[in-house]
């Protein structure tokens, strides 16, 4: 009834059963909290008490009031979500209605793998690439000098380079890269650089290549959908009621002033979350910055829709194993049974 009211209310189109699925399981993973609670606690009185301690974080960890990267470093991740926003049920409740609702509305559906190859290549063009044209400007200029921080510095930043490079490589398939062994202050030298820059010139032009394609093809369908003014009225009419400007600014995270930050010898992309793929360093790795379309686990690459909805429910299943087994009452007993150390005065 919620669901139904509000999308009617708002104006939500073509979300219903969705939506109902994340409130569904959050609503059971809510419940059998409470009965965890319930369970290990006599006075309500305690309970009314825990209640807003509860809340709180769910609340404030949900990725809605604060974004994760600007956490606390100590708790926070600029890279991706940290473990704190990992464990509460509303950050992977809040993830996965706002991608659904981007990009599995039907207008959004027809347009988003253009939009996804578009958004890729002006991140590459306009960010990545440019960056590394910087880190290699600086190695070209004190690959040679004999300051032990700036020589730390020029192997961080050709270690860096060598390992996007290999990357965009694989990606373009190009094989007659030759300086692929020279990213150290020892072996780098003229010729390397000559050949680096090259390379990311050419790159560079892949990427306007690439994105002018997507461009085009999404612009002949658009054309095909907009050919007469009643189907053009149409578009716009479907454009209104299934696109939300708020939810596209979340998801593409444009409001961000860093769009590329480096982190742990890697480029990371900040700017259009909601187009990246993930990339994993291990086979369960589903670590992901937040609104990415998809998750990693057991090599494939998982819906975030369907992923989010299975960890709530894996919350809600040990829940109701710590319900049955009273894990919650125990403990509780066991701290009350801790003798107090500090001998009373007589």
């Amino acid at each position: 009834m919620f669901v139904a009211v509000g999308n009617t209310l708002l104006e939500i189109k073509g979300m219903f059963f969705i939506y109902w699925g994340i409130l569904f399981s959050t609503s059971c993973f809510a419940n059998l909290l409470g009965l965890n609670i319930s369970s290990a606690f006599n006075s309500a009185v305690t309970i009314y008490i825990l209640i807003p301690i509860l809340l709180i974080p769910q609340l404030i960890l949900s990725g809605v009031v604060v974004k994760f990267d600007k956490l606390n470093p100590v708790i926070g991740n600029t890279a991706t979500v940290p473990l704190v926003g990992d464990l509460m049920a509303s950050r992977w409740a809040f993830e996965a209605s706002m991608v659904a609702q981007y990009k599995d509305n039907k207008f959004e559906q027809q347009f988003y793998e253009y939009d996804k190859v578009m958004a890729d290549a002006d991140y590459k063009k306009i960010y990545f690439i440019p960056a590394l044209e910087t880190r290699l400007d600086f190695a070209r200029l004190n690959h040679r000098n004999p300051d032990s921080v700036i020589h730390a510095k020029v192997a961080a930043d050709l270690k860096l380079l060598q390992d996007e490079i290999q990357e965009e490589l694989n990606f373009v398939g190009k094989t007659d890269f030759t300086s692929i062994d020279k990213f150290t202050p020892e072996r780098f030298d003229s010729a390397a650089y000559d050949e680096i820059q090259n390379f990311l010139n050419a790159l560079k032009r892949f990427y306007v290549i690439r994105y002018n394609k997507a461009d085009e093809s999404k612009d002949k369908v658009i054309s095909e959908m907009t050919r007469t003014p009643e189907l053009e009225k149409e578009f716009e009419a479907s454009r209104n009621h299934y696109q939300n400007e708020a939810i596209t600014e979340l998801v593409k995270n444009t409001v961000e002033s860093n769009r590329i930050i480096e982190k742990d010898g890697k480029l990371i992309q900040k700017i259009f979350p909601i187009y990246k793929n993930p990339d994993p360093d291990h086979m369960v790795d589903f670590n992901a910055q937040f609104y990415m379309p998809a998750k990693h686990f057991l090599n494939k690459n998982i819906d975030t829709y369907f992923f989010n909805l299975g960890v709530i429910w894996a919350m809600t299943l040990i829940l109701m194993i710590t319900l049955y087994f009273e894990v919650l009452r125990k403990i509780v007993d066991g701290l009350g049974n801790i003798s107090n150390p500090i001998p009373k005065r007589m």
